[in-house]
């Protein structure tokens, strides 16, 4: 695993556990509202200190008694060779695992949900299908994220999905077409772009919605899903 960061302890990643973060090198996506550069483009990669598998597992087995889980974010995940044997590693430490991923790679996902090595998903849906590679920035295959889709909703685990608003990326009608691709899904949450210093692309002149459009797209979005929240 090329592991570029570890956050110990977090309160609101892991809903209902306290759990640590590992943050992973590299993604197949460049979305220009990125706030991980350093995570993402291969020039800043270069640059980060790796650290070491090991000395991460030895962190948290020492850190077991506080902790309930580990969330696996990136950086995209499912792009590490080695993700399945980690998540082994990690189980053999009774941990409890949420992998947050951008559903690119649907055979990684349904690898990891036969084995029952991840415990809770949150996929971040980034745009509308038509809309998708536009958006992301890279050519992506629409099918891939349908089918991760109908993976983790059909897999029995706790699940969501999320999509960052931005304006001038997003408009109501990519928010409907994203409800209904996953209708009937537990949980959606609206998150409201927030500008960082570093961004993959330093030059987007993105801006967040105000929380009134927020909340009409969370009532349209809310008619298609359980649970439709603006965070």
């Amino acid at each position: 695993m090329r592991i570029g960061g570890l956050q110990p302890v977090t309160l609101l990643d892991y809903p209902k556990k306290l759990a640590a973060i590992i943050f992973t090198v590299g993604c197949n996506m460049r979305c220009p509202f990125c706030y991980n550069p350093s995570l993402v483009l291969p020039k800043f990669i270069e640059k980060i200190p790796v650290i070491d598998e090991s000395e991460t597992l030895r962190f948290l087995k020492k850190r077991k008694r506080y902790l309930d889980g580990v969330v696996i974010g990136g950086g995209e995940p499912t792009l590490q060779p080695d993700l399945i044997k980690f998540c082994r590693q990690l189980k053999k430490i009774n941990y409890a695992i949420k992998l947050d991923t951008n559903g690119s790679l649907p055979e990684v996902l349904e690898k990891l949900i036969n084995s029952r090595l991840i415990d809770y998903i949150a996929m971040d849906l980034k745009s509308s299908l038509k809309n998708y590679s536009q958006v992301v920035g890279l050519e992506i295959d629409p099918a891939n994220i349908k089918k991760s889709i109908a993976l983790i909703m059909k897999s029995g685990l706790p699940y969501e999905f999320r999509t960052t608003l931005v304006r001038y990326l997003h408009t109501y009608d990519d928010i409907e077409d994203i409800a209904k691709l996953i209708k009937g899904a537990n949980k959606y949450f609206l998150q409201g772009f927030r500008r960082q210093t570093d961004l993959v692309d330093q030059d987007f002149n993105g801006r967040s919605f105000p929380l009134k459009t927020m909340i009409e797209f969370k009532n349209m979005a809310g008619k298609y899903v359980k649970v439709c929240e603006v965070r």
